[in-house]
C-alpha cells in the first residue's frame, strides 16, 4: 500500500495496529468453529498487517536505512478483493470448500510478483536511485499504472461479493423462517463502507498529483485517507468475523444449497399425486398446529414433522404453492397478526407482542414482512381498522 506522511504518533498507532491484526490472525486461525472461513479472514488479517508495517517502513527514515524491502507491499493489494471475496462466499455455503479453479483468483497478484521481480533482487542503493528516477527500469514506469488498476481490481471484488450476499439472502429463505441470524447483515453494511471508501479512493486519487513511482512515495493525503479507512473497515471485519455464529449450523439444511423456486424438478422422481399429497399435508399441519408460531422454525424441522427430505418439500413449496419456505411461513404469521390486531381480546395487547406470539423474532422483520404483504405498517393496519369500525 502507498505510504502515507505519518508522525511519529501516527507511526506508533499504525505499528500497533499490525501487531493487533496478527493477534486477531492467530484467534481466527485457532477457532474451529467455521474454520475455514476464519483462516481466509486470517489471511486477510495477516496481509493487512503487513500492509501497514511497510506503510509505516516507507514513510519513515528505514526505507532508506534498509531500502532492500522498498516495493514488496506493491502487489499487495490484489489479495484484498480475492480473499474477502472466498471469505464472503465459503462464510455462506454449505459446506464451505475451496475449488481448485479459486487459484485463478491470485493469478493477479502473482503475476504482478513476477513482473516486479527483477525490481525485487535489485540491490538497495539501486532501488533508492530508481524512486528518484522511475526512467531507469521498466518496472518502475509500469508502477505508475498500479494505483488504478487496484481501484478497478478493488470495484470487481465488490461486485463479486454483492453478489455472492444476495444470492444467500434468496438461499437462505428457502431453509428458515427467521432470517436474523443468518442475514450476515453486518457485512452487507462493511460492504457499503467497502464501497464508500473506494469511492472516495477513486476521487482523491484523481485529485492528487503524485510522482509516478506508485506504492513509493510517503506523500499526499491520498495515501492517508485510504490506508486510514482501510484500517477502520479490516478491524471491522474481523471484530464481526469473530462474532459471527456458525450460519449453518449442524444439521445443515439441505436446501440451502439446493433448488429454488425456478429449478426444474423433473428428475426428482416425486409424482404429481405424491407432491399433492405432501402439499396438503403441509397446509394442514400448519394451520392445525400454527407450526409457523415457533420463531426458530426451519425446513428441516418441517421436513421431520412430515416425514419427507428437505428436498421434496423444498419442491413442495416451490412447485405446488410457487413460494419459498421463508414466504409461506412468514405468510402464515402475518395472516394471524391481521387477525388479531383486529379482534377486541387482543385491543390490550401491543402490536409488537402479537407480532412476537405469531412466530416473529425481530421488531424489524416483523414489521418488514407485514408491510411486504399488506403494503402497510402493523399499526397503521390496527389504526385503519378502527377508523373503519
Amino acid at each position: 500500500m502507498d505510504g502515507p506522511t505519518f508522525s511519529n504518533g501516527m507511526a506508533v498507532l499504525y505499528l500497533l495496529g499490525a501487531a493487533q491484526g496478527l493477534f486477531l490472525a492467530a484467534v481466527l486461525a485457532s477457532r474451529h468453529r467455521n474454520a475455514l472461513p476464519n483462516r481466509l479472514l486470517a489471511a486477510l488479517m495477516l496481509v493487512f498487517s503487513f500492509d501497514l508495517a511497510m506503510a509505516v517502513y516507507h514513510a519513515s527514515a528505514f526505507s532508506t536505512q534498509a531500502p532492500t524491502l522498498i516495493g514488496l507491499d506493491v502487489p499487495i493489494a490484489f489479495l484484498y478483493g480475492p480473499l474477502l471475496y472466498l471469505y464472503v462466499r465459503t462464510v455462506t455455503a454449505e459446506p464451505p470448500v475451496l475449488r481448485r479453479a479459486d487459484l485463478a483468483h491470485f493469478a493477479p497478484f502473482l503475476l504482478l510478483v513476477l513482473f516486479l521481480l527483477p525490481f525485487f533482487l535489485r540491490p538497495g542503493a539501486e532501488k533508492l536511485a530508481l524512486m528518484q528516477d522511475p526512467s531507469g527500469s521498466v518496472q518502475t514506469q509500469a508502477l505508475a499504472v498500479i494505483n488504478p488498476l487496484k481501484l478497478v481490481h478493488g470495484f470487481v471484488y465488490i461486485v463479486l461479493v454483492v453478489w455472492v450476499q444476495r444470492r444467500h439472502q434468496q438461499h437462505v429463505k428457502d431453509a428458515f423462517s427467521s432470517v436474523e441470524h443468518v442475514t450476515l447483515r453486518w457485512l452487507r453494511n462493511l460492504t457499503m463502507g467497502v464501497v464508500a471508501m473506494l469511492a472516495a479512493s477513486a476521487f482523491l486519487y484523481a485529485l492528487s498529483e503524485r510522482a509516478s513511482v506508485v506504492g513509493m512515495d510517503p506523500s499526499g493525503i491520498y495515501d492517508d485517507l485510504t490506508l486510514l479507512g482501510v484500517t477502520v473497515l479490516v478491524y471491522a471485519l474481523g471484530y464481526f468475523g469473530l462474532r459471527q455464529p456458525e450460519i449453518f449450523a449442524p444439521p445443515a439444511p439441505a436446501a440451502v444449497s439446493g433448488p429454488t423456486r425456478t429449478t426444474s424438478y423433473a428428475r426428482s422422481g416425486m409424482r404429481p399425486e405424491d407432491a399433492e399429497r405432501h402439499r396438503d399435508a403441509l397446509l394442514e399441519r400448519m394451520e392445525t398446529e400454527h407450526l409457523y408460531r415457533r420463531g426458530d422454525l426451519t425446513l428441516q424441522d418441517l421436513a421431520d414433522t412430515l416425514g419427507i427430505s428437505s428436498h421434496n418439500l423444498t419442491e413442495v413449496i416451490n412447485t405446488q404453492l410457487g413460494q419459498t419456505f421463508y414466504e409461506v411461513v412468514n405468510g402464515y404469521r402475518v395472516r394471524e397478526v391481521q387477525a388479531r390486531l383486529t379482534d377486541p381480546a387482543y385491543a390490550h395487547w401491543t402490536v409488537l407482542a402479537i407480532g412476537m406470539e405469531a412466530g416473529f423474532n425481530a421488531k424489524s422483520s416483523f414489521n418488514a414482512a407485514f408491510k411486504r404483504h399488506t403494503g402497510m405498517t402493523p399499526s397503521q393496519y390496527r389504526e385503519r381498522h378502527h377508523e373503519a369500525v
